[in-house]
């Protein structure tokens, strides 16, 4: 090879490369062992992300949706919403109303997974990346013993890159409520939070506000957003919205934006730099109404943004593409987009079934994971 017309230098090829998506680098790492090794050091992936990424920011309408089912994820355009192929998942997710693969998060192409209940996500936590079809598996709690004795426990769940340590975090917060049905809990959440670089989990000991989260939490500029309530025995019952902020490591409690009764809080999701509430009038009827509340930039109040009226009624809100659409699923199990110019719905029949609790707005291929 060296001494035909056809060699390349190490430089040349390796900007090839760069330009090459993820597939046909994998398919490139069976031709000899020195490209196997170029694409799998940890330089080059760190490098092709980046222009990947780049490409990304420069084309931000050509983004993915990744839909969850029992035993396959399906990748769909986010604009035309048209399926482009299916990823067999790394589970089998057993046939069970309340069974699901669990999307906690997703990041720069990673996925966070936990299998099994989706109100009790236990101690089986995964990174995936489908790209590259490679999983990692957290190691055990640091609450592990914990664990040993009759104590009914809830773990609350988050993902996401911290920027400042260049490091891909999960959160987990690990509640002791008095029921088994987790209205309500007696002792503060315990808090530990995992770090993909030195493949660990470490024990925060800070104060965390008496809220009960649900499971959906949102990531956004380094900070996870949970929603909840302090006790169902509030009258009435109340929602609210607790942060955790990566880079100081502290909880609190965020002011809502001034709505009348009866809207009720569904969602807090990110979108192009900014962050909404989502609330709905009437939730779980033919005749939803979802408004759409924006943070103002410099994180000082609510502003009303969108008012969507929703002929189907609302099944689950999923959160907004690239492509400056709002997600939701309607009663009738089938997906809404609610385009934030036009102003305008639009119902899909996708064809697939999917769980509310698996589903990525900002799916992107990418090799992280494939040099380890």
């Amino acid at each position: 090879m060296i001494d035909s017309s056809y060699y390349l230098p190490t430089e040349l090829l390796i900007d090839v490369f760069l330009r090459l998506p993820v597939k046909t680098l994998i398919r490139c790492t069976s031709v000899c062992k020195s490209w196997y090794a170029t694409i799998r050091n940890a330089n080059f992936v760190a490098s092709h992300f980046n222009s990947n990424g780049n490409y990304h920011q420069q084309h931000p309408h050509d983004g993915y949706l990744l839909f969850g089912g029992s035993n396959f994820c399906h990748v769909v355009c986010d604009t035309n919403f048209k399926l482009l192929h299916a990823i067999q998942t790394p589970f089998a997710v057993r046939p069970h109303r309340k069974s699901s693969l669990n999307f906690i998060g997703s990041c720069n192409g990673l996925l966070c997974l936990a299998p099994g209940l989706e109100y009790n996500l236990g101690n089986d936590v995964y990174i995936w990346n489908p790209s590259i079809r490679i999983r990692k598996k957290l190691p055990p709690s640091r609450f592990s013993d914990e664990f040993t004795d009759d104590r009914w426990i809830v773990s609350r769940l988050g993902f996401g890159f911290h920027e400042s340590t260049n490091d891909y975090e999960v959160i987990r917060l690990i509640y002791f409520p008095e029921g088994r049905n987790f209205t309500s809990v007696d002792v503060p959440p315990l808090v530990e939070v995992y770090s993909l670089k030195t493949d660990s989990w470490r024990i925060v000991h800070t104060d965390v506000p008496p809220i009960v989260t649900q499971s959906v939490v949102t990531f956004h500029k380094g900070v996870f957003y949970w929603m909840g309530f302090k006790s169902i025995r509030d009258d009435p019952m109340e929602n609210y919205i607790m942060s955790f902020d990566l880079d100081n490591e502290k909880f609190r409690e965020i002011e809502q934006p001034s709505v009348d009764f009866p809207f009720s809080l569904l969602a807090v999701r990110g979108s192009s730099g900014s962050l909404y509430a989502v609330y709905s009038k009437f939730f779980g009827g033919q005749n939803d109404i979802l408004v759409l509340w924006k943070m103002d930039e410099y994180n000082r109040g609510w502003n009303k943004a969108y008012t969507i009226q929703c002929v189907r009624g609302v099944w689950w809100t999923i959160g907004f593409t690239r492509s400056r659409k709002f997600l939701y699923a309607n009663l009738e199990k089938k997906l809404v987009s609610f385009d934030l110019e036009s102003l305008k719905s639009e119902v899909h029949d996708l064809g697939i079934s999917f769980s509310r609790s698996a589903v990525d707005v900002n799916y992107m291929e990418s090799l992280l994971l494939f040099d380890r």
